[in-house]
């Protein structure tokens, strides 16, 4: 096993436009595993491709421990890949696809690669189907022979590009879990990318978010979803994602469409002269005021509004409280989603409140938020001026 580091790696655009990759900087230590995330088309699958010698860079450096590999051909970097469309070759069957990779390194054993092959058949439910061809299998066993080939393989690092979109959801908890429990066991490096925020924060060591070829931010799951560095991150991450609503510092005071909360002087100081800003509340943080969870808040943000719409969940019940927004506001807002490409805001609050509480659409609620909860961003930049 090896590290792999990502020193300001470009790939400028052909078109004259924005770089497909934009000064990249990652550093997964040897054993660990990163999880790329973001939405479709970010550059998450051009990084892994650039990784493994796929495709070209015009700027920065890939290093495997601490050699760098700029002018390395893909075989000479020995990294595993899981393909998003598979690359199974259509004339072996399930067996041979698994051992292919294997089989090209010289001095493989073949009873070793044998057991591993049905150890690793086992696990992705693909035991009764060695004998079959890629054409006899649907789109699901496929992406597993094509998982299972990398985990059988002993390589420097893996890349697995989407390795579990094409699964079920019943089965794609199972196939995650055994896969990284595969690599942790053997201390493999891996790199996975995945446009879904449950799988990124739960199975990886680190995460990065992309989006548009730039890397918001790196950390552990937990470091982001409490400490999101800007206001994409804070919105990308969560089911739902964050509260983003406009707000208004007055004075010492933070005026929001539902609610005021006092400023301290930190971050009074760090908005500065800003007339608009961002406030982020993730939903969970959101009580209802007469409930037990609502009681505990100190130093609440509170307000009382009406409820427009409930959702059960089951284990918990998500409220819609609805706000106006100026037009020049909203227009402010719209200009921040056109730059980022992306839907954040929306003219509503969502409170995800527990489900023993009695809702109902039309009913008044007075809610609490506790005030260190409360995230605010630079429209313009998106910092996240909570920061210290």
């Amino acid at each position: 096993m090896t590290s792999i580091e990502v020193r300001h790696l470009t790939t400028a655009s052909r078109t004259g436009s924005r770089p497909l990759l934009d000064d990249i900087v990652l550093d997964v230590p040897e054993g660990t595993t990163l999880a790329v995330t973001g939405p479709r088309g970010g550059g998450k699958s051009l990084l892994l491709r650039t990784l493994a010698g796929l495709e070209d860079h015009t700027g920065g450096d890939i290093l495997l421990g601490d050699t760098v590999v700029n002018a390395v051909g893909p075989r000479g970097r020995d990294l595993a890949m899981v393909f998003q469309d598979y690359a199974l070759h259509p004339h072996l069957d399930v067996f041979d696809n698994l051992a292919f990779s294997s089989t090209l390194r010289r001095g493989f054993d073949k009873d070793e690669l044998s057991d591993r092959i049905h150890e690793v058949a086992e696990l992705l439910a693909l035991g009764d189907l060695l004998d079959l061809k890629p054409a006899d299998l649907d789109d699901a066993q496929r992406q597993r022979v094509a998982l299972g080939r990398s985990l059988v393989r002993d390589a420097q690092a893996y890349l697995f590009d989407s390795p579990f979109s094409a699964q079920s959801e019943r089965v794609r908890t199972h196939v995650r879990s055994v896969t990284t429990q595969w690599q942790q066991e053997r201390g493999r490096t891996s790199i996975f990318t995945t446009s879904s925020v449950e799988e990124a924060l739960s199975n990886a060591d680190r995460v990065a978010v992309m989006h548009q070829g730039f890397i918001h931010q790196v950390g552990t799951p937990r470091d982001l979803y409490e400490r999101p560095a800007d206001m994409f991150v804070a919105g990308y991450l969560g089911a739902p994602p964050m509260n983003l609503v406009p707000a208004f510092p007055m004075g010492k005071e933070l005026v929001m469409p539902l609610a005021t909360m006092l400023l301290d002087e930190p971050l009074l100081e760090r908005i500065g002269e800003r007339g608009v800003v961002v406030a982020g509340i993730r939903p969970e943080h959101c009580y209802d005021a007469t409930g037990v969870g609502g009681q505990a808040v100190t130093d609440p943000v509170e307000f009382t509004t009406r409820i427009d719409d409930v959702e059960w969940r089951g284990s918990s019940q998500f409220a819609y409280l609805g706000y106006e927004i100026a037009p020049e506001v909203e227009e402010l807002l719209d200009e921040v989603e056109d730059l980022l490409e992306f839907d954040l805001f929306q003219s509503f609050l969502v409170a995800e409140l527990a489900a023993d509480s009695t809702l109902e659409p039309g009913m008044s609620i007075r809610v609490v938020i506790p005030r260190q909860r409360v995230h605010v961003f630079d429209p313009e930049t998106g910092e996240n001026l909570t920061l210290p």
